[in-house]
């Protein structure tokens, strides 16, 4: 591959496919209004200008964009009118993702994207290429210190050793299913629902309220915005039940003697490689609605590759029982394992961790009672809030052995971080002038992930515990009778 390649010219279609996707909604409210406003025709003819500039758009940027490995790197030349170079060194690179989206699936294409140190994973995408190249693709950049010897058939015979699957792990359809139910995307997406409703003024107007009233007499404005309340909600839920049965149908990690390799998706197929020595740390997600049945969601971070704070951690199982995780670690990363927490927060912090999720509900009482009658109602907050705290205390909790450390802790979610004892870039401790009054701390703990890193953290612990945790960061030291 030393000679400049071009993608599929299917990359146009992708991109204004792409352009489409993303700003679904706001076509569809812009049409509903503007085609309602005065000059609406041209409103269309300008929403059709856009896009078939997008388009042509699309075709140019295909022309110029061209592709090559050559000499010990990846190479990719782009833009229509300023030329932008890319040089990605082989080893450099992080991990290998490939795509087969809706545009891509029709063509009988994928998307390679390309994440390396440092760079970012936009500048290294491939919209459209044919499976072949991408598997060609991917072995190049993967074999690069690779020596020939004698016998090219050795070679070979070792690249296909390599890309062996030793083992394979599936999530059945009974679990996506609790997966889709137990999501808790569904509060995000009707909080964006209902942002989205309070745009539209020019459709949700008195007269229409009036007229949806006068068709159902018993409709009064309370049982009229409980109503959409509910609507809401339903299809929000509806929503992210079927975005997590497109995202994980077919959902499958396998193993080679080298890395992971996840795929996932029903409308957009997606290809995840991750090599073992990139793996920083493993977390488990035990949501509101999923905590109450074992199990949770677990998550892969990966170093070096800039992704936005979305997409940082990988989706290594999408939902999976907290008592089946020994098993999946002994079969795929046998680096790591479920221990006992053994180092809790002392009890003279329980009341810090009842305290600590009320103090803003406590400043926001009075001015909210202050301009509101029925503003002291909030202080019914107070019963949940205090439970929360209680929860964090009674959660969380570390365990440090010779190659690795476990933290739990609880936002909202209950979280499980496992970390690998080599990866941890930074451990800081946090003391103001209360805990250093008690003689507690709190705790950081920051592996790589992304481009930044990822920390985990535990408040008000024993001054004296983090002070192993320090050591133990510097030397390997533990108190522990095995080490594992």
């Amino acid at each position: 591959m030393s000679e400049f390649r071009r993608q599929h010219w299917a990359a146009a279609v992708d991109r204004l496919f792409t352009a489409v996707r993303q700003n679904f909604v706001t076509f569809l409210i812009l049409i509903f209004v503007g085609t309602r406003q005065a000059g609406g025709d041209y409103f269309v003819y300008v929403l059709m200008g856009t896009m078939a500039l997008t388009f042509f758009s699309g075709i140019a940027g295909w022309y110029r964009f061209q592709y090559r490995i050559s000499d010990g790197e990846l190479q990719i030349k782009k833009g229509i009118f300023v030329r932008k170079k890319v040089f990605m060194a082989k080893e450099r690179i992080q991990v290998i993702d490939v795509t087969e989206g809706l545009v891509q699936r029709v063509f009988g294409l994928v998307k390679v994207e390309v994440k390396t140190a440092g760079g970012g994973t936009e500048s290294a995408t491939i919209n459209a290429m044919t499976f072949e190249e991408a598997e060609e693709l991917k072995r190049e950049l993967r074999n690069n210190n690779r020596v020939k010897i004698e016998g090219e058939e050795l070679l070979e015979e070792e690249v296909n050793s390599e890309d062996e699957f030793l083992d394979e792990w599936k999530i059945s359809s009974k679990e996506l299913v609790m997966a889709a139910f137990t999501s808790g995307n569904f509060g995000l997406i009707a909080s964006i629902l209902g942002a989205l409703s309070g745009q539209l003024d020019a459709v949700i107007t008195d007269e229409a309220i009036e007229y949806i009233q006068g068709m159902l007499p018993g409709l009064n404005n309370f049982t009229l915005v409980a109503t959409v309340v509910i609507v809401i909600l339903l299809v929000s839920w509806t929503f992210s039940f079927l975005g997590v049965i497109f995202n994980y149908s077919d959902f499958s990690v396998k193993k080679t003697k080298k890395e992971l390799l996840i795929r996932s998706g029903l409308i957009e197929r997606k290809h995840i490689t991750i090599p073992f020595d990139r793996i920083q740390a493993i977390r488990f997600i035990e949501g509101v609605l999923r905590q109450p049945l074992g199990c949770g969601m677990l998550y892969v971070e990966s170093a070096g590759f800039e992704q936005n704070a979305k997409e940082r951690s990988i989706v290594l199982v999408p939902f999976i029982s907290k008592a089946k995780m020994n098993e999946f670690f002994d079969r795929f990363l046998s680096d790591f394992h479920i221990p006992e927490l053994d180092v809790k927060p002392p009890s003279k912090s329980f009341l810090r961790y009842l305290r600590r999720p009320n103090y803003l509900l406590l400043m926001a009482i009075p001015i909210a009672w202050y301009f509101w009658d029925f503003g002291w109602l909030l202080t019914l907050l107070i019963i949940p809030a205090t439970i929360l705290g209680w929860l964090r205390y009674k959660d969380a909790g570390l365990y440090f052995d010779s190659k690795m450390i476990t933290m739990q802790f609880r936002n909202f979610n209950r979280k499980t971080a496992f970390i690998r004892r080599k990866r941890v870039q930074v451990i800081e401790e946090t003391i103001n002038p209360f805990q250093e009054r008690k003689k507690i701390s709190s705790l950081a703990v920051t592996a790589a992930s992304g481009a930044k890193g990822i920390a985990f953290s535990i408040d008000d612990l024993e001054s004296s515990d983090v002070s192993r945790v320090r050591k133990w960061l510097l030397n390997g030291e533990t108190d522990y009778a095995s080490t594992d």
